[in-house]
């Protein structure tokens, strides 16, 4: 499985975004086209399909943006853990440092 970086989740829901406002004129023309020549209902019908065309776009920017910032929340979270966690007990100690009396986790403070 690829990583996905967050520009690129971004860029995509900019795009995703921008094909909203695409569809959204390109139908209001067609239908306004189509209407103009007597066909109400084709008119119609390319209005809805616009429509959902438009939405469904707009969900996929949605969905895109919220997914790089779990994926951002996510990664500083590990940063966070990463530095809270103790080291491992069998990692090993500075030179010269005594072993730790109380054989703690966390080792010798």
């Amino acid at each position: 499985m690829e990583h996905v970086r967050l520009r690129e989740l971004a860029v995509a829901a900019r795009v995703a975004d921008a094909l909203v406002y695409a569809a959204g004129v390109a139908g209001v023309v067609a239908g306004g086209l189509l209407f103009r020549e007597g066909e109400p209902v084709f008119a119609v019908v390319v209005w809805i399909v616009t429509f959902i065309a438009g939405a469904a776009l707009r969900l996929a920017s949605w969905g895109a943006r919220a997914l790089a910032e779990i994926l951002e929340r996510t990664r500083r979270l590990e940063d966070d853990v990463a530095r809270l966690a103790p080291p491992s007990p069998g990692a090993p100690r500075r030179p010269g440092e005594p072993p730790d009396p109380y054989r703690r986790w966390g080792g010798w403070h």
